[in-house]
């Protein structure tokens, strides 16, 4: 049995071993300080820093004692039975300490966001196009929700945003890769779940709406574009960008004009010319619209580019 805890922080917080599972914490600060430790593993934080992060209002004698205080609750968590800090397990600690800083040993835990973007980075070197698609398989469903929803520490936000742009860019490169391969179906699947992922997208309706159309189903491309009319519609003056509204014009003239706005080898292959062109010009009144509802939906938002993924990370 893999002893090592797998900390899970996308779509939840959530610490498992085996069979054993761990959902709940002492307090909202000893699971914001977990994910810190977790998903920064591979470097020692002082305990200043930590301090700050979590009692930043506190005077230094009551931070570290908090700090003590949530470090004793994970250590009960996390550590195996009979653990004593300067005992004969030490060594294969969970939780490394010293006065000065604390870390996460990287031998003892893993997560699930180092997993997601280890998928990536396979899959940006791997050699085939089957190959590439498996890999942005296992990243896309390693990726259950945005990270650690519920906490909004202000390193997370930034974190948070960056990670939902790696998984909108994986789902462009997955549905391209299966739409070369012939594969539909599954294409749309994903595209579906990239249009889930972030409704305000238009680039993700754009896709689907294409590729419902490419799989010779214009009345389910069409209802997809009834509902983006429907989300932009809660904005005033917000309306389809004009290249989707030329694309369901075209839909609606029926089968015989649809070859005028989808490329040549759709359904024979995806043409690396089918991608539709960018929205991007739309930036400020989208930006707008998403200003609009981030209140409702609680998160920030998630620009990304339409067709030509990329991570906007430096």
């Amino acid at each position: 049995m893999d002893t090592r805890w797998r900390i899970e922080l996308l779509g939840r917080l959530r610490a498992t071993q085996g069979d054993h599972v761990d959902t709940r914490f002492r307090a909202r600060r000893t699971g914001a300080l977990l994910a810190y430790l977790a998903y920064y593993t591979d470097r020692p934080h002082p305990r200043e820093v930590l301090i700050e992060l979590l009692w930043p209002e506190a005077e230094p004698h009551s931070g570290r004692s908090s700090l003590s205080r949530e470090f004793s609750s994970l250590r009960r968590q996390l550590e195996p039975p009979g653990y004593s800090p300067n005992g004969w397990m030490a060594a294969g600690a969970v939780i490394v300490a010293d006065r000065d800083s604390v870390q996460l040993n990287p031998a003892a835990c893993a997560t699930d966001v180092q997993a997601f973007e280890a998928a990536l980075q396979i899959a940006a070197r791997a050699r085939s196009s089957a190959e590439r698609a498996t890999r942005l398989t296992e990243a896309a469903e390693l990726y259950r929700g945005e990270l650690l929803p519920g906490y909004f520490e202000d390193w997370i936000l930034p974190e948070r945003q960056r990670l939902a742009e790696l998984f909108l860019d994986a789902l462009d490169q997955l549905t391209a890769s299966l739409e070369q391969a012939g594969d539909h179906h599954g294409a749309i699947q994903w595209a579906r779940r990239a249009v889930a992922a972030d409704p305000l997208r238009e680039e993700g309706h754009h896709a689907l709406i294409r590729l419902l159309c490419a799989a010779g189903q214009p009345a389910a491309a069409l209802r997809q574009y009834h509902e983006l009319e429907r989300l932009l519609a809660e904005e005033p003056g917000m309306a389809p960008d004009p290249v989707i509204r030329a694309l369901v014009r075209e839909i609606e003239r029926g089968p015989a004009m649809i070859h005028r706005v989808l490329p040549p080898c759709l359904g024979r292959g995806a043409p690396k010319a089918g991608h539709p062109p960018s929205l991007r010009g739309r930036a400020p009144e989208r930006s707008r619209v998403i200003s609009g509802v981030k209140s409702r939906r609680q998160r920030p938002p998630v620009p990304s580019p339409f067709c030509s993924p990329r991570s906007t990370r430096k």
